[in-house]
């Protein structure tokens, strides 16, 4: 196989995402042998509807939708980050009037889609459990989520422990979290079925030895990860057990 399709979920603006994981593949594909290539999309439903057709060899994305991917096109976790955790949240100005959940009825909230799992499926359904109605607004990015509501245009938004902690320093400090998930399994990174077993086994270990390696740390890092280990696909189980849908209707 020439090259391998590595897909990268648009959390991020393209030129930004495009920044922080161009070095992370090139590194990968001086160290394993392959050549990677990046693809995403527009925006995350795009890019998910792109992995539940099969279309990226290797795939990065949340932990739902890796359950979904697995049981429509057969992709296979080997990779996640290293003791990782994902974690949904709900930020608000730390300055605004928005202290507690329950301000939220009735509020305009931003979310970066109806198919983000963390930042948007999770946080509605803690907001119904805690019967809060609020208005619903799409933005481009969860990036997007965490600058809009810390320029006041929206009470708070959805979002997600990781790429909130990889945030602007100047934009999460005006930021607060009102309220955060149960630890579920990291964010995986998987594999389609047509990828052959020697490529991917080269792949992983790449991949692992990143955290051993002084240059390979530093580009986790740009991605805010801080190691990698291997993922297996019963790990997943608990995210199954949810049997949460894929996007919000």
């Amino acid at each position: 196989m020439a090259v391998l399709s590595f897909g990268i979920p648009p959390q991020q603006s393209p030129m930004e995402l495009t920044k922080r994981w161009t070095p992370v593949l090139h590194y990968l594909s001086e160290k394993s042998g392959l050549t990677l290539q990046l693809k995403t999309a527009k925006d995350i439903p795009t890019y998910q509807q792109q992995i539940m057709e099969g279309q990226c060899d290797i795939a990065y994305m949340s932990p739902n939708s890796y359950v979904a991917a697995n049981k429509a096109s057969g992709y296979r976790a080997f990779a996640k980050e290293k003791d990782g955790k994902s974690v949904a949240i709900i930020v608000a100005r730390k300055d605004g009037p928005i202290k507690r959940l329950s301000q939220l009825s009735g509020q305009t909230m931003a979310f970066p889609s109806n198919t983000a799992f963390m930042a948007t499926i999770l946080p509605l359904k803690q907001l119904e459990e805690e019967k809060v109605a609020v208005k619903i607004q799409y933005v481009v990015s969860i990036d997007s989520v965490y600058r809009s509501v810390a320029k006041g245009l929206f009470a708070a938004g959805g979002g997600e422990a990781r790429t909130f902690g990889a945030l602007d320093p100047e934009i999460r400090d005006q930021l607060t979290l009102l309220w955060q998930s149960d630890d579920l399994p990291p964010f995986p990174f998987f594999a389609h079925p047509r990828v052959p077993a020697a490529a991917l086994g080269k792949l992983q270990k790449a991949m692992i030895d990143m955290g051993q390696d002084v240059q390979g740390q530093a580009l986790l890092k740009v991605v805010n990860i801080k190691a990698l280990g291997k993922a297996d696909d019963a790990e997943y189980n608990a995210v199954r057990k949810l049997n949460l849908p894929l996007e919000v209707k």
